[in-house]
């Protein structure tokens, strides 16, 4: 096997100049958010309103976003527009495709296909969460993750011994502005942090998802929308019954038979609402929300790393008397380096599954962040305090 090639910056961005670029569709000339460039074995993704920072001495450019032909940039640009691969999927001529074999592959030889040695990255981590679509909550921070082999361990999860296979650490709370929520509903804590950590890994969510396609009730299909030399994007849907249905996404690449993107939506806010009570004994409804987890992946060497996680939930809604609140929460990880570890860990680990920005002091160096323009309102409006 070649030698995999890693890239450690060992100067932060921040030290060169940077220019603004920003994707644009090249019909509709509309923001193309996640739009991914790699440059100088870096990654950068666009924001909500398509644009990206990058250091003025980037050269080549490899650009791409779901549903878009990649282009290759070689000097600098204002702006860089991608052509659709289609105008409408429902008009593509669909083939079926047995997406259980492709994950089911994919399972099989994940240790051959992604990288599965001790690593660490360069990472800018976003949570967001918001309340009847206002935001409450924004934190963005750049810091390093450490991953054991690439995979989450479930003997280690059952265990709570996480920080065995995966840690993270903050160096830098770039933003951090937190409202308070309408909702005075004191939620009782559920242990949900096998999710929050399972959902970091793609491993994690390929059995997730091919254990629903193999049960019982499922009704599974697969419809291949776009086939060209190297690449397959594939749609696939779940059906377990009426409320339970699950749809995604893949980009297949049919040389290496590796996953580059795993999207999987899930939709549960058709469900009834279930009675509960909070801490305090008030009784209230909880209707479950919909979710969409994505996974990026590149190849670096001979082997395929991770350049973006994103979990989304959203249509979550508690009634409490006649009142309705409807909740938003995402979070994405950006991983914009790689590079070989010969550590167990990082230096100064935080609590992954908890809400470990609230004891971090806010940074007065913004690196390379580069805030959408409602993230832009958001900070700058007055507080509830301010308010106050």
């Amino acid at each position: 096997m070649k030698r995999l090639l890693f890239v450690f910056l060992q100067f932060p961005i921040l030290f060169f100049a940077q220019q603004k670029v920003q994707i644009l569709d090249s019909e509709t000339h509309k923001p193309i958010p996640n739009a991914r460039i790699i440059s100088n074995q870096n990654v950068y993704y666009s924001n909500d309103d398509g644009f990206i920072l990058l250091p003025e001495n980037s050269d080549k450019q490899e650009i791409s976003a779901i549903g878009y032909l990649s282009e290759t940039v070689k000097n600098y640009k204002q702006t860089i527009s991608l052509k659709p691969k289609y105008q409408n999927i429902d008009e593509v001529k669909i083939v079926s495709i047995d997406i259980k074999k492709i994950l089911k592959d994919v399972s099989d030889n994940y240790s051959k296909i992604y990288y599965d040695q001790p690593q660490l990255y360069d990472i800018t981590i976003k949570q967001r969460a918001f309340e009847n679509n206002q935001m409450k909550l924004l934190m963005i921070a750049d810091g390093k993750f450490w991953s054991k082999d690439g995979c989450y361990n479930a003997k280690d999860a059952f265990n709570d011994r996480f920080d065995n296979f995966v840690q993270l650490q903050i160096d830098d709370l770039r933003y951090l502005k937190s409202e308070t929520y309408e909702n005075k509903i004191k939620t009782k804590k559920q242990d949900t942090s096998h999710d929050k950590i399972g959902d970091l890994f793609l491993n994690y969510e390929l059995f997730r998802t091919l254990s629903l396609a193999k049960s019982k009730k499922a009704k599974t299909t697969g419809k291949l929308l776009e086939d060209n030399e190297t690449e397959q994007d594939i749609s696939f849907l779940i059906k377990l019954d009426s409320t339970h249905i699950y749809k995604g996404r893949i980009l297949y690449n049919k040389t290496d038979k590796a996953i580059t993107h795993f999207d999987l939506h899930f939709n549960q806010s058709s469900t009834k609402p279930f009675p509960l009570k909070d801490e305090d004994g008030i009784e209230y409804l909880r209707q479950l929300g919909d979710g969409i987890l994505s996974f990026d992946y590149y190849k670096n060497g001979d082997k395929y790393v991770p350049s973006k996680i994103g979990f989304v939930v959203e249509n979550l809604k508690t009634f409490v008397g006649d009142k309705i609140y409807e909740n938003r929460s995402a979070r994405e990880i950006i991983f914009k380096n790689v590079e070989k570890s010969t550590l167990n860990g990082v230096q100064t680990p935080v609590k992954i599954n908890q809400a470990y920005w609230q004891d971090l002091k806010v940074s007065n160096e913004k690196g390379d962040i580069l805030l959408s323009r409602e993230e832009e309102e958001f900070i700058n409006e007055k507080s509830d305090i301010d308010k106050d």
